[in-house]
């Protein structure tokens, strides 16, 4: 996000450099420093920016880098405002120059004595850019660790819903999924299942790969966690189920490899004229299956592959691939939503009539989400039938997702998609939180909004409209904004976020 700030700022900076700017003797050299140190921070910011999350230094020093950059261009707001003037020509415009240079005597020291303050500033968050700069090219290999460290959390927060042994709304949609796997087509297949975190892929997955007749139709089975990990250890951990399975040791050489092409013939080879099922869950980009898809067999065996994501985008392009379809998981209706939250929040027991009314506005954040029914009613189980209680709960959601740990699983899938956006998203999508709850966003509006406040970088060829729209279908694709409103000729012209 700061990498957005610090763009955005460089492109304003020409206007006060230039000769004609009445600067106090000094300032000018310093205010081109100040916009030096930005342009060497901006490329390692697009790099720091995937990682600062979990990287205390690291985010301490974006932190500051940011807020230099807002000091910066208040500053530079401030100079505009006192001092940008327009004096005309001839004596008149000399008069008026003198008399305005005169007034303007003491705003031009205080601007000067400010542009003094941020430099000496960016001196001190320069010595610490020195620092991390002897760790840039560690960075890439880091944020694979970083990602994989939270999609750890993402597993366990699956657990929540596993647990639950009599899942509300997922009967159907697992009878559904186990008729297409196991029909007569011979050909190789790939169902990918779409959602926002938290809407239960995971979970349904597991349950339709744990089922008796797929187990019993399917020759082989191997469930992969893709996430953020390297292809070479998915990849192994592939070969070692698959071995496991039939009670065999995997080739001793496959934990010391490192060649791709040798671990993906491994596993060609397995699965050679065999019909089996395997699940990708959470992948997150079209490279990672592009890496990967070449290892299955199409020998006409009846195979199928299972893919979870949250990214609309892979869901398409793994399933056109392999004559596949696209299952969007739909949130819960609002008398399952009901079952599943009493059922975890009062335990065999219906909900009591002094709590109902608080119950349902409770319901209401959480908006058909299954993963966050589950969390947040097991949360209030722990508590007293107190609508006081729970009024304070509700009144204090916000702060309790960030503290308690009974929450923590469902603040990490949840933040999970923020941290995965691209620099140039993050300040389109905490935008939208200038925005009511509950509120609709206008197609046109917001995309003249984020192109007033400069967060749409332009691109040659292209409007930056245009631009604005693909970073809109980006977030749509990612299942973090929602289509809430459509045109009549299929066009998108309304979106909504979710509660949580």
């Amino acid at each position: 996000m700061a990498e957005a700030v610090v763009s955005n700022l460089l492109s304003n900076f020409a206007p006060y450099l230039n000769e004609e700017m009445e600067l106090l003797t000094g300032v000018r050299d310093e205010i081109e420093f100040i916009r030096g140190e930005f342009e060497r921070m901006k490329n390692f910011l697009k790099v720091a920016d995937a990682v600062e999350d979990r990287d205390p230094e690291l985010e301490l020093w974006v932190k500051q880098v940011r807020e230099a950059a807002y000091e910066t261009a208040d500053v530079l707001d401030m100079y505009m405002l006192c001092l940008g003037h327009h004096h005309g020509v001839g004596l008149c415009g000399f008069l008026c120059k003198v008399f305005w240079f005169i007034k303007t005597l003491i705003p031009r020291h205080q601007i000067a004595s400010e542009v003094k303050r941020i430099k000496s500033r960016f001196v001190n968050i320069s010595e610490g850019h020195q620092k991390y700069r002897d760790i840039y090219g560690e960075i890439e290999q880091g944020s694979r660790s970083t990602h994989a460290d939270i999609a750890w959390h993402d597993c366990r927060s699956d657990a929540l819903l596993l647990q639950e042994a009599n899942l509300v709304g997922i009967e159907k949609p697992k009878s559904e999924l186990i008729k297409w796997l196991t029909d007569k087509d011979p050909r190789l297949k790939v169902l990918s299942i779409v959602g926002m975190g938290g809407m239960g892929k995971t979970t349904l997955t597991k349950k339709v790969y744990d089922d008796v007749e797929v187990k019993r139709y399917f020759q082989n089975h191997a469930w992969i966690t893709v996430s953020k990990f390297k292809v070479e250890e998915i990849l192994k951990d592939m070969i070692r189920q698959l071995y496991g399975e039939v009670g065999q040791q995997p080739p001793r050489e496959v934990d010391n490899m490192v060649d791709r092409k040798s671990l993906k013939k491994i596993i060609n080879d397995f699965l050679l004229e065999k019909r089996y099922v395997l699940v990708l869950d959470d992948v997150w980009n079209i490279h990672v299956w592009q890496s990967i898809k070449i290892i299955f067999p199409e020998c006409n065996c009846g195979s199928r592959i299972l893919l979870t994501t949250r990214h609309a985008d892979v869901a398409s392009f793994a399933s056109t691939d392999y004559h596949g379809t696209v299952h969007r998981l739909q949130t819960l209706s609002s008398k399952d939503s009901w079952d599943l939250f009493c059922r975890k929040a009062f335990g065999e027991n219906s909900c009591p009539s002094n709590l109902e009314d608080l119950s349902r506005e409770i319901l209401k954040i959480c908006d058909g989400l299954p993963l966050a029914i589950v969390a947040i009613g097991g949360l209030l189980s722990t508590k007293r039938n107190s609508a006081d209680e729970w009024e304070r709960i509700y009144r204090g959601l916000g702060a309790e997702l960030q503290g308690n740990d009974k929450l923590m699983s469902l603040n990490m899938i949840m933040s999970l998609s923020y941290f995965d956006l691209p620099y140039y998203l993050k300040l389109c999508f905490l935008y939208l939180s200038i925005f009511p709850k509950i509120c609709f966003f206008d197609h046109w509006r917001l995309i003249r909004l984020w192109v007033a406040e400069g967060f749409v970088e332009g691109k040659d060829g292209i409007l930056i409209e245009e631009v604005a729209e693909g970073y809109i279908n980006e977030l749509i694709n990612r299942s973090i904004v929602q289509v809430a409103e459509m045109k009549i000729d299929g066009r998108f012209k309304a979106y909504r976020i979710h509660d949580l």
